[in-house]
C-alpha cells in the first residue's frame, strides 16, 4: 500500500512537473516570437513630411527606425540636409531615441533618382566612394548601417546592384553594420534575388501604391487579398498575399521578408458619385492624393465608411471624392496576417503619418496596433 501511495505521489509531481515546464516554455515562445518580429519605421527628416517631430515618438514600438534619406550624388557620397539634418541636429535627436531603448536600430535610409543610381552603381570606382560614404556617415552619427532605396533598378541595372550591395555589405561588415534594401512588390528583371539574398541582411517590400490614378477604376491602396472583382493579373499582382508569394517563390528567404504596409491613404475622383464601390470608374486622383491617417481621421469625418470584409481594409467616399485608407482594424488584419506568415517582420511607411499626438485618440494609433498584435 505505502509503495503504491509513493509511486502515485511521484506520478502527480511528474505531471505537475511537465505541465509548469509547458507553460513556462510556452510563454517564452510568446515572448521570442514578439523580440524577434522585426517592426521596421520610415521616418522622413522633414516636419512637412513627417508631421512629428523626434521626441514624440515611442521608440519603443520599433526595433528598427529607418531615417530618410540621405541623397546619392553622380560621385557615389552621401549628402545629408545641412539645415535639417545638422542644424537642426535631426540625427542626434533621432539618435536620441536609444535612450529609451538601447536596443532599437537605426539606419540610414538612401535614395537618388533611379538613373543616378544606375549610373553610380555601374562603375567600381563610384560604388567604393558610396561604400567609404556608408561607413563614414555610421561612424559619423552613429548609425547602425544602411538601407538602399533604389526606385526601381531596370533589366540591365540587375549585376550592378547587386555589386552595389556586395561592395556596400563588405565594408559595412567590418562594424557588423546592417544592410538592408527596400524592393518593389513583385520581383522584376531588375532584382536577381537569389544574389540579393546574399549580401541584405532585410528586404522590405513595398506593399502599397497597388492602385492610383494611373488605374482605370478605384483600388485599394494597399489590399491584403485579392477582390472577386480583380482581373486575373489584379489577382495575381495587386495585393499582399500574391506580393509576398512571388517573392518567396522567387527565394527569398522568409526571415529576411518585412512586408510593408503604409499609414496614408490615397484619394481618387470619380467618374459619376453614384458609383462609388471597389472597381468604380475614376477620372482620375483625389485631393490631397496621399493623405496621412492624421489627415484622414480628422479631416474626413463626414464621408461614408465602408468596410471591405473581402480585401480588408476600409474606404470612404463623398461626392465624386474616394479614399481608399488604412485604420486600427485593417492594420490589426495586416499584422495578424504577416505574423501568420513567419516571415522576418512589418514594415511601415512611414511613422510619422501616424496620429502621433492622439488627436483623434490614442497616440501613435496604428503603430501601436501593430506592436499589440505581433504575437496574436
Amino acid at each position: 500500500m505505502l509503495l503504491r501511495i509513493v509511486i502515485s505521489s511521484m506520478i502527480t509531481m511528474m505531471m505537475l512537473l511537465f505541465f509548469v515546464i509547458c507553460i513556462v516554455y510556452a510563454g517564452i515562445g510568446h515572448a521570442q516570437h514578439n523580440k524577434s518580429t522585426n517592426v521596421i519605421c520610415y521616418y522622413v527628416n522633414s516636419y512637412g513630411v513627417s508631421l512629428a517631430p523626434p521626441e514624440q515618438l515611442d521608440a519603443n514600438l520599433c526595433t528598427h527606425i529607418l531615417y530618410a534619406f540621405a541623397n546619392l550624388n553622380a560621385s557615389g557620397y552621401l549628402e545629408y540636409n545641412r539645415k535639417i539634418d545638422i542644424d537642426e541636429e535631426m540625427y542626434k535627436r533621432v539618435a536620441n531615441l536609444k535612450t529609451a531603448n538601447p536596443e532599437l536600430k537605426i539606419l540610414l535610409s538612401v535614395a537618388g533618382d533611379k538613373h543616378l543610381f544606375a549610373s553610380v552603381a555601374a562603375n567600381e570606382t563610384t560604388r567604393e566612394n558610396l561604400a567609404k560614404s556608408a561607413v563614414n556617415f555610421c561612424k559619423s552619427y552613429g548609425f547602425d548601417g544602411l538601407d538602399i532605396d533604389w526606385e526601381l533598378p531596370g533589366r540591365s541595372d540587375s549585376d550592378n546592384f547587386v555589386l552595389m550591395l556586395k561592395d556596400l555589405r563588405s565594408a559595412l561588415d567590418e562594424e557588423n553594420w546592417l544592410l538592408t534594401t527596400a524592393v518593389y512588390p513583385y520581383p522584376s528583371d531588375g532584382y536577381n534575388v537569389a544574389e540579393i539574398e546574399k549580401y541584405a541582411h532585410m528586404v522590405h517590400i513595398m506593399c502599397y501604391n497597388y492602385y492610383g490614378p494611373w488605374s482605370s477604376h478605384t483600388g485599394h491602396d494597399s489590399p491584403l487579398f485579392a477582390s472577386s472583382l480583380d482581373s486575373s493579373y489584379e489577382r495575381g499582382r495587386l495585393n499582399i498575399e500574391a506580393s509576398l508569394r512571388h517573392w518567396l517563390d522567387a527565394g527569398l528567404s522568409k526571415e529576411k521578408i518585412n512586408v510593408g504596409i503604409p499609414f496614408y491613404g490615397r484619394t481618387f475622383a470619380l467618374v459619376d458619385a453614384s458609383e462609388h464601390g471597389v472597381h468604380s470608374p475614376i477620372s482620375g486622383g483625389g485631393h490631397p492624393a496621399t493623405p496621412s491617417y492624421k489627415t484622414v481621421c480628422t479631416g474626413f469625418r463626414n464621408y461614408t465608411y465602408v468596410w471591405d470584409d473581402e480585401q480588408k481594409v476600409p474606404y470612404m467616399y463623398q461626392g465624386k471624392q474616394w479614399l481608399s485608407f488604412e485604420n486600427q482594424r485593417s492594420i490589426r488584419e495586416k499584422t495578424k496576417y504577416i505574423v501568420s506568415q513567419n516571415v522576418g517582420g512589418i514594415m511601415i511607411w512611414q511613422i510619422g503619418l501616424d496620429d502621433v499626438a492622439g488627436d483623434c485618440g490614442q497616440k501613435q494609433a496604428l503603430l501601436r496596433t501593430v506592436h499589440e498584435h505581433l504575437g496574436k
